[in-house]
């Protein structure tokens, strides 16, 4: 398998020193990782299940065909430091490295409101708090007020939360009320009163195909001018991936490298300093037609 990348390389003009090396260490990559994963298939299943299983998570997080990715590098960098929260190994949210891309977005685009999608204990919530001044909205429908609980996957019923454990952990930061706790489901909800007035959007809400699609739609129209939507777990769940790839066909959406998250940023002064992307016509009439202003 070696030989026969290396000579369709060399086939293909591959001359330069630094692609061959380039192309070489890729190689022999792929063929130990290879080895390792067939060895431990043999001698030690229960390994092998296991690390193919982070494997494939980190290979989602990497890389997605068809969908651009966008590094790190890319976003411009935060003046002020970052503030992150201390947290638990198994608390239920965003990772780490997730809430850093989040922040160094918000840091960029210094958003005066925000709009969450799904607030779960609110630790994102407080985050976006403490790494801005904006006003932020956050939603997320109760347990108790779930009209049909047998509509949800095992995995979105268990994220269903008591009122009162709604955004517990961004309370004690609300000092000035300047997060507003909204209730409802987000597929029905009314978000007239917060069109085209919305610099940042995070959707976070239900995991399940046609809910990602409407929230997605409903997000979009939320932005004013120019903003961001932002949506997690890209990657790491099975329909969010599956319905951003059908949204990619429409709109720019990409994928932060390392990250379970996905970016679409509107705005013609925006979009080609982050990625070098000159929107098109055909994207200013999509994002027209979901509500937003014309480029």
């Amino acid at each position: 398998m070696v030989t026969q990348a290396m000579r369709q390389h060399q086939k293909e003009g591959g001359g330069n020193p630094l692609v061959r090396l380039r192309v070489w260490d890729a190689v022999a990559t792929l063929a130990t990782v290879w080895q390792r994963t067939l060895l431990h298939a043999v001698v030690a299943p229960q390994r092998f299940g296991a690390a193919m299983s982070q494997f494939r998570r980190v290979s989602d997080m990497m890389f997605h065909p068809g969908i651009p990715h966008l590094s790190l590098s890319q976003i411009p960098p935060a003046e002020e430091p970052l503030q992150m929260l201390s947290l638990t190994a198994n608390y239920g949210g965003m990772p780490p490295q997730d809430i850093y891309a989040l922040l160094r977005m918000v840091h960029w685009i210094r958003p005066k409101r925000m709009f969450e999608i799904g607030t779960f204990h609110g630790m994102t919530t407080a985050h976006l708090a403490l790494n801005s001044s904006a006003k932020i909205y956050t939603l997320d429908l109760p347990r108790e007020l779930a009209a049909d609980l047998r509509r949800y996957t095992p995995q979105d019923a268990a994220l269903l939360q008591r009122r009162e454990e709604i955004g517990k952990e961004y309370r004690p930061l609300n000092t000035n009320g300047r997060i507003q706790q909204l209730f409802g489901d987000s597929t029905i909800f009314d978000y007239r009163p917060y069109h085209r007035s919305i610099d940042l959007v995070l959707v976070d809400a239900c995991h399940q195909f046609d809910a990602v699609i409407t929230d997605s739609r409903n997000a979009l129209k939320l932005l004013g001018e120019k903003g961001v939507v932002l949506w997690h777990d890209f990657g790491n769940s099975r329909d969010v991936t599956r319905a951003l790839k059908r949204l990619a066909k429409e709109l720019p959406i990409f994928h932060i490298e390392g990250t379970w998250l996905a970016a679409y940023v509107k705005g013609l002064s925006m979009l080609p300093r982050l990625v070098g992307h000159t929107t098109t016509e055909a994207e200013c009439n999509v994002v027209e037609a979901q509500g937003g202003r014309s480029c």
